[in-house]
């Protein structure tokens, strides 16, 4: 009996998250950080599920041993972000 080969896998695209260099890392926090020094509203972008996302609100709270940042939206909505998953900030 002679082997038949299987069909090649196709591959598949994925979308990887954006690698951010140094530089855009400390452009980022120094952003963040004069946002929750000075309570004003920004708009940050982040890269979830494949997909980029923009939010629109002023920072609450930043908590440095979780990395995660408590951003309200307006109203009382809250919403919690990690930010390793920020990407730009404006």
């Amino acid at each position: 009996m002679t082997a038949i080969p299987k069909p090649a896998k196709s591959k598949k695209q994925s979308t990887q998250a954006p690698k951010l260099t140094e530089f855009e890392q400390m452009e980022i926090a120094e952003k963040l950080s004069d946002a929750l020094e000075f309570e004003t509203e920004i708009t940050i972008t982040i890269y979830n599920r494949k997909k980029y996302e923009k939010l629109t609100g002023i920072i609450r709270k930043v908590d440095p041993q979780t990395k995660m940042i408590t951003f309200d939206t307006g109203g009382f909505e809250h919403q919690k972000i990690s930010a390793n998953i920020i990407v730009g900030v404006e």
